[in-house]
């Protein structure tokens, strides 16, 4: 989304406008305040792939009975300091948040903690979870797999997903440093964004079209091909994703398709997860991390920019930046998104969107 938008939106009437398409649809209401949390956060944050254009996604699929209302989960197995979760294909953020909580319960009994999902659906921004652990003083690692349509490096049938990765650990003064990104060159959510906004072109590197030629057009760009960032290193890091959250996840995994659900391949909708969490206390006080993070991040910092660059940043610098912005001066949201809420929205019976012109 570009800041040229002239509409933009506040983050409480966003939060709960989609909080009520989705109690419109049987969502129950704090599981609705969770989902429209986790979407508001990432708009707030710049990641508007995973944010409330995703609002039409799930309507689509609780409409179709793809995606249960209500999420329902389970423990298939708990041995203390693991936990193996069961969304039953309900909304993977209500899961999300019950496992990042519980991964921190059980890593301030044992130090550490690794929990895993089976049967979940879309997390959203991953940065959601691992920021929620780091800002109660544990370090945090989330992956979560999805739909196989990205081939493996050198190959040109789909394996993989986007397969995201983030961390986050504690700061002290600073802000918690996070880091979310997919293993391939871009998340296939910034694409599928970009021709609903009817953007005319992409950036280089982003995506290929059918024929696995490299495009700028945001039409032509397919988003059944992707390239690994790094090329076969992003692809070493896609490869670790699928083993934690698919295969140690007991979820499907490549080709494996390990669901109740019909839908598979490309149209997979379940997802693997894998939570770790780390009291970062059982190594050193959490305000000595806090103080030498804070010193790693003031040398970096102090770090001569290159050329191009006007200052050295750090992992999740910007997006903490933006979000004290946008929580004061509102959500830039464009027309076509505007639209389609309030069309989602009217099928519910709900007021529109409040929007308002920016000014300046």
């Amino acid at each position: 989304m570009t800041e040229g938008t002239d509409l933009h939106v506040d983050a409480q009437a966003l939060r709960e406008h989609c909080e009520g398409i989705l109690r419109m649809f049987a969502v129950p209401e704090e599981q609705a305040a969770v989902i429209a949390d986790t979407l508001v956060e990432a708009d707030l944050r710049g990641t508007h792939s995973h944010g409330a254009h995703l609002v039409a996604l799930y309507v689509q699929r609780l409409r179709t009975s793809a995606l249960a209302p209500e999420t329902g989960i389970t423990s298939v197995r708990d041995d203390g300091a693991t936990v193996m979760l069961d969304a039953h294909l309900g909304f993977g953020q209500v899961a999300g948040v019950h496992a990042i909580d519980l991964a921190m319960e059980r890593a301030r009994l044992h130090g550490l903690a690794a929990v895993t999902i089976r049967e979940a659906t879309h997390l959203g921004a991953l940065a959601y979870y691992t920021r929620r652990a780091a800002e109660q003083g544990f370090f945090a690692l989330l992956t979560q797999n999805g739909p196989a349509f990205v081939p493996p490096y050198g190959g040109l049938d789909g394996i993989f997903s986007t397969n995201p990765i983030s961390y986050a650990m504690p700061g002290g003064d600073a802000p918690p440093i996070v880091y979310d990104v997919a293993t391939t060159a871009v998340a296939g959510n910034k694409i599928l964004l970009a021709k609903k906004r009817g953007d005319a072109a992409i950036p280089e590197g982003w995506a290929t079209d059918a024929a696995g030629n490299p495009t700028t057009d945001t039409q032509a760009a397919s988003i059944d091909h992707f390239s690994w960032f790094g090329g076969h290193k992003g692809y070493g890091i896609a490869m670790l994703v699928e083993l934690l959250s698919g295969v140690l996840g007991d979820s499907c995994f490549g080709r494996t398709e390990h669901t109740a659900s019909p839908l598979g391949g490309r149209d997979r909708i379940a997802k693997g997860c894998f939570f770790l969490a780390v009291d970062v206390s059982r190594f050193l006080p959490l305000h000595v991390v806090g103080e030498r993070v804070d010193v790693l991040v003031d040398d970096i910092h102090s770090s001569r920019p290159a050329t191009g660059h006007e200052r050295v940043l750090v992992p999740g610098e910007i997006e903490h930046d933006l979000r004290v912005q946008r929580l004061a001066e509102g959500i830039p949201i464009s027309p076509e998104l505007v639209g389609e809420l309030d069309a989602i929205a009217a099928d519910a019976g709900l007021a529109p969107l409040p929007t308002r012109t920016r000014h300046g």
